[in-house]
């Protein structure tokens, strides 16, 4: 009956153009999608390709204020509850927003990964709240923190940043 109703649900769709914070050589796309899985429990599936990173693993993070100028306008990660602590080392990696790493290879790397910590509808875990969300890559890996606050530990600085606007079906 529900995973009926929950496969006739239309899909929401966002997208992210990413440009570097300081290097104009870095570029990428980000999808995100919203799809039911087969519980009808909202799922949104990233899509994240990036050029011009340097190798190694990078930091994603969906963070609070959809504006890239400069990157820190982003602000923290996104965390509207229950917590509601953006800062990466109040409630990491527990935040909504906290992605996994992108591995980066010959300067690229593309990223596919599955959050149910968010939502591109309305409600309270929604990424299109008042002032929005961006999509921010890291210049390091997020270590996802284990022994805690630890200075760069969820990613350090940020390399690249995209603001999410929905997609009009």
């Amino acid at each position: 009956f529900c995973t009926g109703l929950a496969a006739q649900a239309q899909p929401r769709t966002a997208v992210a153009e990413i440009k570097g914070c300081t290097d104009a050589t870095i570029t990428g796309r980000a999808q995100l999608s919203e799809i039911p899985s087969q519980e009808g429990v909202k799922q949104v599936l990233v899509e994240l390709t990036v050029r011009g990173l340097p190798d190694g693993k990078h930091g994603v993070h969906i963070h609070e204020t959809a504006n890239c100028t400069p990157c820190a306008a982003a602000g923290g990660h996104f965390d509207p509850g229950p917590a509601g602590n953006p800062s990466p080392d109040g409630n990491h990696p527990f935040h909504s927003g906290d992605l996994v790493n992108i591995d980066v290879h010959g300067g690229s790397g593309v990223l596919l990964t599955l959050t149910t910590r968010v939502t591109l509808a309305p409600g309270p875990l929604s990424i299109f709240d008042k002032d929005g969300s961006a999509l921010i890559i890291h210049e390091k890996p997020d270590t996802y923190c284990p022994q805690g606050d630890v200075h760069d530990c969820a990613g350090g600085g940020r390399a690249a940043c995209g603001i999410i606007e929905g997609v009009e079906k």
